[in-house]
């Protein structure tokens, strides 16, 4: 936290929870083995940043299992809460539509409001895998009775055939419908707290592979600042990236550009954050802060353009 504070950074994006595990002190999720060797993660964090004067949003991995205990995810599957591919493989993915998961994705982002001084949550993952998925038998009943359509070809009709483009949009709505909840009961608990997301760059491509349509968040008011995933080792299609998210994004709210740090030497990386507030963007965000990065990016950003008066976020 000191060091990326006095390298210009006013904000960091700690990875806390994912869709079945917690490193911190959940009653919601399953506590990870990071907590139990390492302690309340979320809790140190903040700790740490209020000394320096960072801001925390913590990031949330939504709906991917990865990491969860197997028995979680065995509980997952025997309810029939799990994704199902549209050639019927299951994966350890919750279901959007199903209401146990909604319930559970929106309790366990609460918890950290509810708990920890933090100033916002950050959605990441907030999509489906693909466009292969899901199509379980959960998902056939509940979108035959919201859109009162009845399937005769199940999935293919919903897959490939008559019903594709409301399929589509129905799966957009599962996602945004947590969005909504998220912001809407976030702001009931703490009416400061801001609430974030990262993003596929490319749009509107995403709405048909993962059934992600943030432009309609921030239509909607459901994001407070969005963070762009524009991982490119190319300028000129970074710029090309922001230009496009810049006017579709039209001033409603701040838009920090993720910029693919991991990827990028530490000039190339610097030229990016150039390139983002040549072309009018409020920040960056630069993926993702390792013991390698502290040691590079960091100091490089710190030595100039990291203290220039718009100071970014790091994720």
């Amino acid at each position: 936290a000191r060091e990326l504070a006095s390298a210009g950074f006013n904000m960091v994006l700690p990875n806390m929870l994912w869709g079945g595990r917690a490193h911190y002190a959940s009653d919601v999720l399953p506590r990870s083995n990071t907590f139990r060797q390492h302690g309340d993660q979320i809790d140190q964090c903040v700790a740490a940043c209020q000394r320096h004067g960072l801001e925390v949003h913590v990031w949330k991995v939504n709906w991917n299992l990865s990491g969860a205990p197997a028995d979680f995810i065995q509980q997952i599957h025997d309810e029939g809460r799990n994704q199902v591919s549209v050639d019927g493989q299951s994966h350890d993915w919750l279901c959007p539509s199903h209401p146990k998961n909604q319930k559970l994705e929106l309790d366990s982002m609460l918890e950290v409001a509810e708990k920890y001084a933090v100033d916002g949550l950050h959605f990441d993952y907030i999509r489906y895998p693909d466009r292969t998925k899901c199509y379980c038998d959960g998902c056939r009943r509940r979108f035959e009775t919201q859109c009162d359509q009845k399937v005769a070809n199940w999935p293919q009709d919903c897959f490939s055939g008559d019903l594709r483009a409301e399929y589509a949009q129905w799966r957009c709505d599962q996602i945004t419908k947590l969005v909504q909840a998220v912001r809407v009961k976030a702001k009931q608990v703490r009416p400061d707290l801001k609430i974030s997301a990262a993003v596929f760059g490319a749009y509107p491509s995403c709405r048909e592979s993962v059934a992600q349509d943030w432009p309609s968040w921030i239509k909607a008011g459901y994001l407070d600042f969005v963070c762009p995933m524009d991982y490119t080792q190319s300028d000129p299609q970074f710029m090309e990236l922001v230009s496009s998210q810049l006017e579709l994004v039209s001033d409603r709210i701040p838009i920090y550009p993720g910029i693919g740090q991991w990827r990028l030497s530490e000039d190339r990386t610097v030229g990016q954050i150039h390139l983002a507030r040549q072309l009018g963007a409020d920040g960056f965000t630069m993926f993702d802060l390792t013991p390698e990065s502290i040691r590079s990016a960091v100091p490089a950003i710190g030595s100039g353009i990291g203290k220039k008066k718009a100071r970014p976020p790091h994720k």
